[in-house]
């Protein structure tokens, strides 16, 4: 991502993936923040999550019952417009997803 000028890391979320019983794949949000943002933005969505969830509701429901408009406002802390997750840089290995 670049700021100012300058390439820094970034990351793109993707939200409410899970294993075992109810297995899914993580949703993009289409948020996307330099590294040195990212505890700031886990940190607003996770009080958003502990203020608002409902009786018994854990952070997968949560995720599922918010839409991504939702979701990336509550990562950055304001309405924000989606962002598309960068494209590959060439084949992906054999053995992994992405």
């Amino acid at each position: 991502m670049k700021v100012d000028g300058q390439s820094v890391d970034a990351y793109y979320f993707c939200v409410g993936g899970s294993l075992g019983a109810h297995a899914s794949v993580a949703r993009p949000v289409g948020y996307r923040c330099t590294a040195l943002e990212v505890p700031n933005a886990i940190e607003r969505l996770l009080q958003r999550f502990h203020n608002e969830r409902g009786p018994g509701e854990n952070l997968r429901r949560f995720f599922h019952r918010h839409s991504d408009a939702e979701l990336r406002s509550f990562l950055a802390g304001e309405i924000v417009e989606p962002v598309e997750r960068d494209p590959a840089p060439g084949p992906i290995p054999h053995g992994l997803e992405g």
